[in-house]
């Protein structure tokens, strides 16, 4: 039954990424496909959430991908009305991704990583900042930056798996994986609406986007 709604998620996505491709013409399928795939992920990792050794990341990863489909559905809506709402739906997310990652604190080995991936936060931020300026939108900058600090957290609780011991190296590439996927995801889709239009980024932020949730709810298995 989990194999296969995660084959059904990645055919949901796939359908998903074609009408992206696809552009206007498809827009009601977008509206379809988007939401249906996280639902599917969210089944499957509700009953993963059943089985898992690891209930306090099982539970907390299943209010991530519920989180991240509210915020699926924000920013499916035109305009920039239902940003700051799908903004904090992804923010609610990431912190319950970050939760279930940390159930202790990281290893001291793995604070090595803090100014490396610290620095490609800020970096992130400071081009969008910069967009945001420039096209008036300054109310944005506080929420984005908050929103840049708490996916770079996100991102490091998941590079931090790797030197936590007892973990499984598959549970770490998935975690690191998706992680990694999902930072790349929201970059794409950032520069691509604050800071300069990029025609490939919808495609690639939405495959990127849906890898990585696939990713991390499969790591519930090996948790």
């Amino acid at each position: 039954m989990i194999n296969a709604l995660f084959i059904g998620a990645g055919a949901l996505a796939a359908l998903d990424w074609l009408a992206v491709a696809r552009h206007a013409g498809a827009k009601r399928a977008e509206y379809v496909f988007k939401p249906a795939t996280l639902l599917a992920l969210i089944v499957a990792a509700w009953l993963l959430a059943q089985e898992t050794h690891n209930p306090w990341l099982g539970n907390l990863f299943l209010l991530a991908l519920i989180g991240s489909l509210a915020g699926d559905i924000f920013l499916m809506l035109p305009g920039d009305r239902a940003f700051l709402p799908g903004l904090v739906a992804f923010l609610l997310a990431h912190l319950a991704y970050i939760a279930g990652l940390n159930s202790a604190w990281p290893p001291a080995t793995a604070w090595v990583l803090a100014p490396v991936i610290g620095g490609i936060g800020w970096l992130f931020f400071s081009r969008v900042a910069g967009g945001l300026r420039r096209s008036g939108r300054t109310r944005l900058i506080a929420p984005v930056a908050l929103y840049a600090l708490v996916l770079s957290l996100m991102l490091f609780s998941a590079w931090a798996t790797l030197f936590r011991a007892g973990q499984s190296a598959l549970f770490g590439a998935l975690v690191v994986g998706g992680a990694t996927l999902f930072f790349i995801s929201d970059a794409l889709l950032a520069w691509d609406r604050f800071v300069a239009p990029w025609p490939p980024a919808r495609l690639l932020v939405m495959i990127t986007y849906h890898l990585a949730q696939m990713a991390l709810a499969a790591s519930m298995a090996w948790a």
